[in-house]
């Protein structure tokens, strides 16, 4: 159980600091755009920006129910049988590169694999269901933790010996990141868009227009959607299309955005013909 003890270590002596300093940031970035499209438009999507602090509530709620299966039982089992003990800390700054490199690496496979297959999108669809791209946006997470397979992808890092309690913060650092890139209001920025995630290129993530589906999926970095051929330029001949490609049936009721596709899924997967079929509808793409 050391594994464990040091991950609540991790949040009870630095994480709570962290989220104490991030979060009035987050709530003051959101602020700031919503008085700044108030000022150029006049209005402000409230019922998007609502629902999605909505599902905000629902996420943490869900996250935190979960919290001990994944690090207590999972990542901490994991970590008992690593082929190696990696040192890190900030002056182990060799091993904090190579970490953030696979973790950034593991966001992006993990990330396309929620594009792809059926059961993983039917929890990551709920964060593009939004017909908006909002700051606020960015809280509109899933309420299914086990279910959307996302701490499965990293589980190969902590085998090979980075404690779990690093493995997940670098995660959170690569997600308090991308929450700044969720806004219209910033343009292009040169250069900078063929190295890191930009809100340019997260809008093309985000748009369900043909020309950009299924692009750019990096989380800080962009470079593995150029190594794999997922890069896609934002265009100013073809304005994007937020939102699902088949919207939900009530794209305000908080329940249906986080369950729907996992029902739709369900169906799906128990009217088919065969059990190859079955397999198909489940891990197939959506």
């Amino acid at each position: 159980m050391e594994s464990y003890v040091s991950f609540n270590d991790l949040l009870l002596h630095h994480a709570s600091p962290v989220i104490l300093f991030f979060v009035p940031i987050f709530l003051a970035t959101t602020v700031l755009e919503g008085l700044l499209i108030l000022y150029r438009q006049g209005t402000y999507p409230w019922k998007n920006a609502g629902v999605s602090t909505v599902m905000a509530v629902g996420h943490f709620l869900t996250q935190a129910a979960a919290h001990g299966l994944i690090f207590g039982i999972i990542a901490a089992s994991v970590y008992r049988i690593r082929v190696a003990t990696v040192p890190v800390s900030l002056h182990h700054w060799l091993s904090l590169i190579v970490l953030f490199l696979l973790t950034d690496l593991a966001f992006y496979i993990e990330h396309r694999c929620s594009h792809r297959i059926r059961l993983l999108w039917a929890s990551h669809s709920v964060h593009h269901s939004s017909e908006m791209m909002l700051a606020t946006t960015a809280y509109r997470l899933s309420w299914t933790p086990i279910l959307s397979g996302v701490f499965l992808f990293y589980l190969p890092i902590v085998w090979i010996g980075y404690d779990p309690a690093w493995v997940y913060g670098m995660v959170s650092v690569s997600l308090t990141y991308q929450f700044f890139v969720h806004t219209e209001l910033v343009r292009r920025i040169g250069w900078l868009e063929w190295i890191v995630n930009t809100p340019s290129a997260h809008r093309v993530h985000h748009a369900s227009n043909p020309e950009y589906l299924d692009k750019n999926y990096g989380g800080v970095l962009l470079i593995w959607d150029h190594l794999f051929g997922s890069y896609r330029a934002e265009r100013p001949d073809i304005p994007i299309r937020y939102g699902l490609v088949h919207p939900r049936t009530a794209p305000n009721n908080p329940l249906v955005i986080a369950y729907e596709e996992f029902w739709q899924t369900m169906k799906a997967t128990l009217r088919a013909g065969s059990a190859r079929e079955g397999l198909a509808k489940l891990w197939g793409p959506p």
